[in-house]
């Protein structure tokens, strides 16, 4: 390997640490936020059901569920623009995000734990996200995701510092971001459930079991597809003289 291979590396790496840095201080605020609007709204617990109010068929929202929905929006575009003020490329940008965003994902719960000693488990349920719907699953569902995220938007950050081309064509966003679509509608499957819509059916808000059905097969195919594409790019986009031959 040539030294002007190995010379952005260090660099590289100083990015991701300060990234790690925001992601996990970010975290922090994240969950203690998350404390109060527990305490406010659902008089502190994490339990389901949640408090929802329906009149005359239509879901009236309590104006601290904006401010929920605003929060979350805000929490992405900071962790967005951590990426972007990280990367040097359109694909590195997005992977110092996926970065960010999973070891923000990880440690908001490691934070609540050590607040709050919750969760009790990684089968504990929570409401992840309310935009649109609300987005209820098990923690280590999250967990899982994030980590993912983490590992791969590393594992290209390095082979990009070490001069490896990374061609990701479009198809592969398309089959990626459609799984991704995938995992969300898993979240959000048990909706009218959570919500307690008033359709005829007792709805009782508390969880239904989980649509494994719908995420493990999603989860699994693009973390496959990731590796087999992995593999190729690496093979592909070796820089001259990295196998030892010019």
């Amino acid at each position: 390997m040539n030294e002007a291979a190995d010379g952005p590396l260090p660099a590289i790496l100083r990015k991701w640490i300060w990234v790690a840095v925001f992601a996990i201080a970010f975290a922090y605020v994240e969950s203690a936020v998350v404390v109060y609007l527990r305490r406010i709204y659902f008089e502190g617990a994490f339990e389901f059901p949640i408090a929802t109010v329906w009149e005359n068929g239509r879901h009236v929202l309590d104006p601290l569920i904006l401010v929920e929905m605003g929060r979350e929006a805000a929490t992405i575009a900071m962790l967005a623009a951590a990426g972007i003020l990280a990367g040097a490329s359109a694909l590195q940008r997005f992977c110092f995000f996926m970065v960010a965003f999973g070891i923000w994902d990880i440690f908001y719960y490691v934070w609540l734990w050590v607040i709050l000693r919750w969760p009790e488990n990684l089968m504990t349920w929570d409401l992840l996200f309310y935009i649109p719907l609300p987005w209820v699953g098990p923690v280590i569902t999250p967990v899982v995701i994030a980590a993912t995220m983490t590992a791969a938007g590393s594992i290209l950050i390095v082979l990009a510092g070490k001069g490896t081309i990374i061609r990701w064509r479009w198809y592969d966003w398309a089959i990626e971001m459609g799984c991704g679509a995938l995992l969300v509608v898993a979240f959000c499957w048990d909706w009218k459930n959570i919500l307690r819509v008033p359709d005829g059916t007792a709805h009782s808000g508390i969880p239904n079991p989980f649509a494994w059905w719908l995420f493990l097969p999603a989860y699994l195919f693009a973390l496959l597809y990731f590796a087999v594409r992995l593999k190729q790019t690496i093979r592909e986009g070796r820089p001259p003289g990295a196998d030892g031959r010019e």
